[in-house]
Order: structure tokens, then C-alpha cells, then sequence
């Protein structure tokens, strides 16, 4: 796999880094991912950093997320599927607090139409840009076409940070959410 393709970011996982974390995420991804491919040392600092700030609540997805964040930067779809997971779990918790029905059963794109009327437009149109630019891709997009994967190191990385602020901003509406989080 080569470093210019790790360094590339897709324009819709960039555009939501930039909405959610501006120009010092877009610095911190840069950062990280520079690092993650600068020597094998360097890679192990930055990964062990990245796991620690993912943690391993809930463990089921985030401990599997924090366990392929090890094979950095070479797979790269499992990460961001996972943090995927995690939100889409957040997204379920938080539904069940406000009513939606069958909230646990259904998808991320359903609990999300089911919460348009009681949560943010703002947060509500993030978590649909997360939904169909990131995670449904990485649940469901095989063809990478001319490209050794799916995702580059950068947009793993870029995925991490937006999944830990839009968790946050999760938890903090929701008792269930929190709840789960800790678990």
C-alpha cells in the first residue's frame, strides 16, 4: 500500500471533520496520520495514544475497534465499521429514551428519521452525513476500484475523531446512552 494513498482523505469524511472539529481536527488528523506513517516507532506511539483515547467501553464495538487500530495503517475498514457500530449503538440507546419504537431493532438511518423532531437539526444532519458517508460504506462498499482499500490510514484516523465528538455529544442527551457507553 502506498503512503500517498494513506494520506488521502475522502471529501465527505473531510467535510464532516471540518463541520464537527474545524481546522484543529484537520491539523490533529494530519498529525496523527503523518506520524502513524513516519517509522515503525513512531507508529507504535501514535496507535498506543489513539487506543487510549477510543477506550475500551462498550466492549463490544469499541473493543474491537481498539484492537484493529493495532493494524494501522494497513486495514483500515474494520475501524471505521466499528466506530460505525458505536455510534450507530449510541444512536439506538438515545431513540429508546425518546420513544422511537422498535428503536433496537432497526437501523441507524431509521432510529435517525424516528429522533428528526427531538434532536438538533444540526446533530441530526451530521449523524445522517455519518451514516451515508461512513458507515454504510463500510458495512457495504466492496469495490475499491483502483485503490488498495475502502478507507485510507487518514480517513481511519479523521473517523476516530469525528466518532469521539458526535459520542459526546450522543451521551450527553441520553441516560441509556451513557449507560451503554460505561458498559
Amino acid at each position: 500500500m502506498t503512503e500517498d494513498f494513506n494520506s488521502v482523505i475522502k471529501p465527505g469524511v473531510l467535510d464532516l471533520l471540518k463541520r464537527l472539529l474545524g481546522e484543529d481536527g484537520i491539523k490533529e488528523t494530519n498529525d496523527i496520520t503523518r506520524q502513524l506513517l513516519l517509522s515503525e516507532e513512531s507508529k507504535e506511539r501514535v496507535i498506543k495514544n489513539l487506543r487510549e483515547r477510543m477506550g475500551l467501553r462498550p466492549k463490544r464495538p469499541m473493543f474491537y475497534l481498539n484492537h484493529e487500530l493495532n493494524f494501522l495503517p494497513e486495514y483500515t475498514r474494520d475501524v471505521v465499521r466499528y466506530a460505525g457500530d458505536y455510534i450507530d449503538q449510541l444512536v439506538k440507546a438515545l431513540s429508546g429514551d425518546k420513544g422511537v419504537w422498535f428503536a433496537e431493532h432497526r437501523s441507524l438511518g431509521f432510529n435517525l428519521m424516528g429522533l428528526r423532531n427531538m434532536i438538533t437539526k444540526e446533530l441530526l444532519d451530521n449523524l445522517i452525513f455519518y451514516n451515508k458517508n461512513i458507515y454504510v460504506p463500510a458495512k457495504h462498499d466492496f469495490n475499491v476500484a483502483d485503490k488498495p482499500h475502502l478507507f485510507s490510514a487518514k480517513d481511519a484516523v479523521a473517523v476516530c475523531l469525528i466518532t469521539l465528538k458526535l459520542s459526546k455529544e450522543i451521551i450527553a442527551l441520553s441516560d441509556s446512552a451513557k449507560a451503554y457507553s460505561e458498559r
